[in-house]
């Protein structure tokens, strides 16, 4: 008997060393914040010293992150197309990716910007690409950059020419508010709030996105915030139902095998490595996905007047941005060990 506990005792040790070792902490670092009369956070992006950081109608804010201890803000990029005497249209900057030093932005009603940033102080327009609806999101995918809109689903542009961006395809459904899209060749997954789910098939060569059949839609009970991929696994931050975690095994249907209730409604999710981070009401979770289809959440870190919006791990720090009430915003910054 003795032989036996002593053998448990054993086991119960190793089995906590284990979890400790896989576990994944986050510890403050350190926060920007400000106050702005109105924001939208979404996608935000970093280069090097440089977060570019969209915030709807209020434009593209770009900071200097060099000194965390003293981070501020370089420039904003915003813009208006005046579309009669008395009438302005202002572009609002949904989301941001920089590739070099070129930077990607879904600008709402004034579509699709590509702007040089190599003077992050003077960011001007070298592309661009609309045709009166709002662009709320997108995915580069080689020259091509797949577009969600608001309201009219998805549309894939060449981009290899930046004076001359035309449109290769068009999947657009009325009512249809893309949030995020991922792709998965031959297939691109597009998640679009309470619509839930909607799954494109393309022939081969997939970057001639000739549809091979007629979508599938997926209703995934709540609002469908953003979708990421693991394999065959899928994450969706699932808005009040919180972590939603399918066997995406395509072209197999979606099959929800695991929900998971989040301290507060989940906005957003990125994956590094073993670990997928969930951005929160209030709070950011940590699950341990070494078994894809079985999170297991090692790590939260609540603050319950912050609404934690979107998030990104560079150089081995999580950013993630936040709103706090109707008028203040920021970023914290997250040392993770």
């Amino acid at each position: 008997m003795n032989e036996m506990i002593k053998n448990a005792i054993v086991t119960f040790i190793f089995v906590f060393i284990a979890n400790v070792v896989s576990a994944q902490h986050i510890y403050p670092k350190a926060e920007y914040s400000s106050t702005i009369k109105s924001f939208e956070i979404s996608d935000f992006d970093i280069q090097d010293t440089i977060l570019y950081f969209p915030l709807g109608e209020s434009g593209l804010h770009i900071l200097n992150i060099a000194d965390q201890a003293n981070i501020e803000e370089l420039s904003v990029y915003t813009e208006y197309e005046k579309r009669s005497r008395s009438s302005k249209v202002y572009g609002t900057a949904y989301q941001v990716q920089v590739i070099d030093n070129k930077a990607y932005l879904a600008f709402g009603d004034l579509g699709f910007k590509v702007l040089d940033v190599t003077d992050p102080t003077m960011p001007y327009v070298i592309g661009n690409y609309y045709r009166h609806q709002q662009v709320h999101c997108f995915e580069m995918f080689e020259n091509f950059a797949l577009l969600g809109y608001i309201d009219m689903g998805l549309e894939i542009v060449d981009i290899s020419d930046l004076n001359n961006m035309r449109m290769v395809a068009r999947k657009n459904y009325k009512g249809f508010s893309v949030q995020n899209i991922q792709i998965a060749q031959p297939y691109v997954v597009v998640s679009g709030g309470i619509r839930g789910l909607k799954i494109f098939k393309f022939r081969d060569p997939f970057n001639t996105f000739k549809q091979d059949q007629f979508p599938r839609d997926y209703l995934t009970n709540n609002e469908a915030n953003k979708l990421l991929l693991n394999g065959k696994a899928g994450y969706l931050a699932n808005d009040y139902r919180g972590l939603t975690v399918f066997n995406m095994g395509l072209p197999l249907y979606p099959i929800e095998v695991l929900n998971i209730k989040t301290e507060g409604r989940a906005h957003d999710l990125i994956i590094d490595g073993n670990f997928l981070y969930v951005a929160c009401e209030k709070s950011v979770e940590v699950f341990d996905i070494t078994e894809a289809e079985k999170p297991v959440k090692v790590h939260e870190f609540i603050d319950k007047d912050k609404d934690f919006e979107s998030l990104k791990m560079y150089n081995n720090q999580l950013y993630a941005a936040y709103g706090s009430g109707r008028k203040d915003y920021g970023i914290m910054i997250f040392k993770v060990e």
